[in-house]
């Protein structure tokens, strides 16, 4: 056996490609102590290890670029070098990096919008409890509205003196930009005290809730206005929305 081919089955060796019965020679020649084999080993492992930094253009054993040919899955072509096999590798490894960058960008877009809409029902949610719990509690009271709107703004509100009110709207008008439907409690004696503001959907439905307690002996009604965003003190329109208690 020649230098140049020893020298080639080591490499191999040290890849862990080289085939039988080459691949039982060494290990015996290594297990019996060769400082020969030792030094062929370690040379091949060096040559090895430039190879994969400098991807030199040298044609490899035949059976081994068959092997690595098989293994991407591309049949055997004239010409192929070592620079072939290795870029045919690399560029496999950069489509799994780009793929894998990918998947991993929009898992967290997924996640992200996800965590936004777990947000809002979460928030819905909390409304919808509160709603339950104050028609529940006892003490409330529902009050008949009346409107001055041709298309007739229409509302329920429930009263209780220690949670405070509710208000079920429909038909409200649109508003302009700007400004929002605010409500009051209009007491029998002194000024409209605020009670809130808020916004209608698109069909003019409107759910609202003011905490603050107060006397209900004291208060002759509720009422809505429309008022500029952040609201006022005191109303700046006549309300068209008015409850009577």
């Amino acid at each position: 056996m020649s230098e140049t081919n020893r020298d080639t089955l080591y490499e191999l060796y040290a890849l862990g490609l080289l085939e039988e019965p080459e691949r039982s020679e060494i290990d015996a020649e290594l297990r019996g102590g060769s400082a020969e084999a030792q030094r062929l080993l370690r040379s091949a492992m060096a040559t090895n290890a430039m190879i994969s930094t400098m991807v030199p253009d040298v044609e490899p054993p035949v059976r081994l670029r068959r092997r690595i040919l098989a293994a991407a899955g591309v049949e055997e072509k004239t010409g192929w070098t070592w620079f072939g096999a290795w870029g045919l590798a690399t560029a496999g490894l950069l489509a799994g990096f780009v793929f894998y960058s990918t998947e991993s960008g929009r898992l967290r877009s997924d996640a992200y919008e996800t965590k936004k809409e777990l947000a809002l029902t979460q928030t819905q949610l909390r409304k919808s409890e509160s709603t339950l719990a104050f028609l529940r509690a006892p003490g409330t009271t529902v009050l008949n509205t009346s409107g001055t709107e041709e298309r007739k703004a229409v509302a329920r509100v429930f009263v209780n003196p220690e949670r405070g009110v509710l208000l079920f709207a429909n038909n409200l008008p649109r508003l302009e930009s700007g400004k929002v439907f605010a409500m009051w409690l209009v007491p029998k004696t002194g000024a409209p005290r605020p009670a809130g503001t808020f916004r209608a959907d698109e069909a003019g439905g409107a759910v609202h809730l003011d905490v603050q307690g107060f006397d209900l002996a004291g208060i002759a009604a509720v009422a809505l206005s429309v008022e500029p965003e952040g609201g006022s003190p005191a109303p700046t329109t006549t309300p068209f929305l008015v409850t009577g208690v």
